[in-house]
């Protein structure tokens, strides 16, 4: 172009580069986490950093394992659903999910005379509520929305943003040009993701400070009124005899009771897998149906030109491992709410559940099998969380070519 002169308009290069794919799937990605994760209130004595690195293990955990999320999710929204039904069975018609939720979440904290403050979740309030020990809580659903610091703009971003990743995805299947698998990656992640948020759009996002229910009454006055049912010391709370038997035969990995700083009795917080009850079979199903969709997506990488063989065979392998265990291994939520069901194994290997019947083919040899599925899910997750990056080293040229149609659609960044 010669020096000092003039031209109009200049269309952008029908090509893109490596940082553009890496900036727009981060992109992706980073709104999708920040936007579906709803934490649950923290402690009023917790510092910075122990609240940054609990969300950071949670991003991580969204990231690399959004079927987990997912499933924390859709738990918490049954229990939501179940808080309705109880209180509106007492009369209580203006308890919404929202409410259910935020209980759930710590949002309601309990002040008796000569004890800690402690939260209690939905299941405890209805207890109280119908007990006549409290009455209902006067907050309203719209009070709880005014608590929330939901970004409206950040999901408005993140669905503009997960909108155009798919979009692209799809032009470029439609003009057999090559897909990126961190493409696919960020795909697979954004199904999940509104999964999740489904399941969550009732949830209050990142409150800071919760309801406190202040009582005369003594915790001695409530557990001798409870009689038998409070007769056994409480391991995270008070409320214990109440809260747990929602659980139905389900209990918290021992080791895990002090983990994250939950060190303290009775609980200063609801921690963000803890207060829900395992997922009913209508909920497992649709966990199970998108986590089959989700290691399908990885599935479609199967003929993409690789560096190498090896580094083929290793994707193929370990996108067909997603596949099988979410397929057959994901069933296992799904059969595990029927009665007939008798048979240890640990969910996630945060919760337990035993068998009533103690052979050794009900006490190990499910337990096993589910455990060995994880161990494969996790070995498949890290090949193909490596091999996204890994593989930009040596990647086709017509993975950077732009499908023509693009430049009709806003490229929202």
């Amino acid at each position: 172009m010669a020096s000092g002169g003039t031209v109009g308009w200049v269309s952008s290069p029908n090509a893109r580069a490596t940082n553009d794919i890496l900036f727009e799937n981060f992109l992706a990605l980073f709104v999708c986490v920040w936007t579906v994760l709803h934490h649950n209130l923290q402690a009023k004595h917790e510092g910075f950093w122990s609240v940054f690195w609990r969300k950071f293990r949670w991003a991580f955990l969204a990231v690399a394992a959004p079927e987990m999320l997912t499933l924390f999710a859709a738990m918490q929204w049954n229990a939501a659903n179940i808080s309705v039904k109880e209180m509106r069975s007492i009369g209580l018609a203006s308890w919404s999910k929202v409410h259910a939720f935020y209980a759930n979440a710590g949002g309601f904290v309990l002040e008796t005379p000569g004890f800690p403050k402690f939260p209690i979740n939905a299941t405890s309030i209805y207890y109280l509520c119908s007990n006549r020990w409290i009455e209902p809580p006067p907050i309203t659903k719209e009070d709880i929305w005014d608590r929330s610091k939901a970004d409206l703009l950040a999901k408005g971003l993140a669905f503009t943003q997960a909108g155009w990743v798919i979009l692209q995805i799809c032009a470029r299947a439609a003009q057999n040009l090559t897909i990126a698998p961190l493409e696919l990656f960020t795909a697979a992640f954004i199904i999940h993701s509104l999964a999740t948020l489904y399941f969550w759009a009732s949830k209050p996002q990142n409150v800071a400070e919760p309801t406190i229910i202040k009582v005369d009454w003594t915790i001695g006055e409530l557990l001798i009124a409870a009689g038998d049912a409070a007769k056994d010391p409480y391991v995270d709370t008070p409320m214990d005899f109440v809260e747990k038997p929602v659980w139905e035969g389900w209990r918290r990995l021992p080791s895990l009771l002090h983990y994250g700083g939950l060190t303290k009795r009775p609980l200063e917080r609801i921690p963000n897998d803890y207060s829900p009850p395992p997922p009913t079979g209508t909920e497992a199903t649709i966990i199970w149906v998108v986590s089959v969709v989700h290691a399908l997506i990885h599935v479609l990488g199967w003929w993409f030109p690789f560096p190498t063989q090896v580094e083929a065979i290793i994707w193929r392998a370990s996108s067909l491992t997603l596949l099988v265990v979410m397929a057959i291994g994901g069933i296992v939520p799904v059969i595990s709410t029927q009665p007939w069901f008798d048979f240890s194994f640990s969910m996630l290997w945060i919760w337990v559940r035993e068998a009533e019947k103690q052979t050794w083919v009900r006490k190990r040899l499910f337990s096993i099998v589910v455990d060995i599925a994880y161990v494969l899910y996790i070995i498949a997750r890290i090949f193909i969380l490596v091999e996204i990056f890994f593989v930009f080293r040596a990647m086709p040229e017509d993975v950077y070519i732009i499908p023509e149609w693009t430049w009709v659609w806003p490229h929202v960044q």
